[in-house]
Formats: structure tokens, C-alpha cells, sequence
């Protein structure tokens, strides 16, 4: 009777750490499936445009519209502020988890907006002409070329690669959670795109 019970017990002590050991790596399976590509890139998805980067900037420009002097030919120069947004579209970005690391593939960095500030219009030099009266337009068309000369010079800044450096910070916070519901951190690595 004793033997008997002694293999009982000594059975269920085997039962009991075999059932400890699967709940272990079932557990380390639950953890390592809640880290796939899919679900960060959900969570990028989620973040879409993200401008990291703004730059303000004060510009001069000179307009002109028609061919004949006094007769339709106007001028003036405007001076303006504007401010250019940076960034990255993250639902371009895409996620592969391989072992320990989260590989990040970002998107290149665009120039997301220009805003020229209306208040801070400023005209100088205006020269108008008889037959050619819509000022309007001219303003609409002055702001036009605004945004495209403050494109153009802030495309001779850094402005990309801050905005390149400020997304992989913003992406690395944000996938910070992810890495830590698990037991063991993983490396997150960016290429890009």
C-alpha cells in the first residue's frame, strides 16, 4: 500500500511539472504571437501621415504677369512667411519580425505642406498696369510661387533627413510598448525605403 502510494504521489509530481512546463511554453508561445508584423504594422496604419519636421521660413518673391509695359504688364514684390511640414506616410511603411528583431522598413520623407501665413503678406514695388486689373488673382497666383520658392529652399536644408531621424524616434516610442509585453526586449532595425 505504501509503494502505491509513494507512485501516486510520484506521479503527480510528474504531472504537476509537465503541466507547469507546457503552461510555460504555451505562455512564451502567447507572448512571442502577440509581436508579429502584422499587428505593428496596425499600429503604424493607425499614425498615417506623421510630419515630424516644420520649418519657418521668410521669403521674397517677384511677380510679373503680361508683356507690355503700362499697358498689361504688372509687377510687385511680395514678402511672406510660410511654414513647411516633414515627414513620412507610415501605412507605406512595412514590418518584418525576424527571431528578436523588428525590421522597419520606412518610407523616403516628403515635404507634407506649405502654408503661406496671408497675414504676413508684405507688398513692395507694385507697378499697375491699364488693362490688366485682377488683383485677386494675382495674390492667389503670388502665393502659388510663395509655396513653390519656400518648397524649393527648404529642400536646400536638411529638413528630409531631420524629418527621417525624428520619424525613426517617433516609430522606436511607439513600438516600445510592443518590444516590452514580452519577456525578452527585441532590437527594432529601420531600412529604408
Amino acid at each position: 500500500m505504501k509503494k502505491v502510494r509513494t507512485l501516486g504521489i510520484v506521479i503527480g509530481a510528474i504531472a504537476l511539472i509537465a503541466v507547469g512546463f507546457l503552461s510555460a511554453k504555451l505562455l512564451e508561445k502567447e507572448n512571442e504571437s502577440k509581436v508579429s508584423a502584422t499587428s505593428i504594422e496596425e499600429r503604424l496604419e493607425k499614425c498615417s501621415s506623421l510630419t515630424t519636421v516644420r520649418l519657418d521660413y521668410r521669403g521674397i518673391i517677384k511677380y510679373e504677369d503680361g508683356d507690355i509695359q503700362y499697358i498689361n504688364k504688372k509687377s510687385f514684390s511680395m514678402i511672406y512667411d510660410a511654414h513647411v511640414k516633414a515627414g513620412i506616410d507610415l501605412s507605406k511603411a512595412s514590418v518584418k519580425v525576424d527571431g528578436k528583431k523588428i525590421v522597419v522598413t520606412v518610407p523616403q520623407p516628403e515635404i507634407q505642406d506649405v502654408i503661406v501665413d496671408s497675414d504676413s503678406l508684405e507688398f513692395y514695388d507694385e507697378k499697375f498696369a491699364l488693362f490688366n486689373w485682377t488683383e485677386k488673382e494675382d495674390t492667389a497666383k503670388a502665393i502659388e510661387c510663395a509655396k513653390e520658392d519656400a518648397k524649393e529652399r527648404a529642400m536646400q536644408t536638411d529638413i528630409l533627413e531631420q524629418a527621417l531621424e525624428q520619424a525613426k524616434t517617433v516609430i522606436e516610442t511607439l513600438l516600445l510598448p510592443v518590444s516590452e509585453e514580452v519577456e525578452e526586449a527585441y532590437e527594432i532595425e529601420f531600412v529604408e525605403g
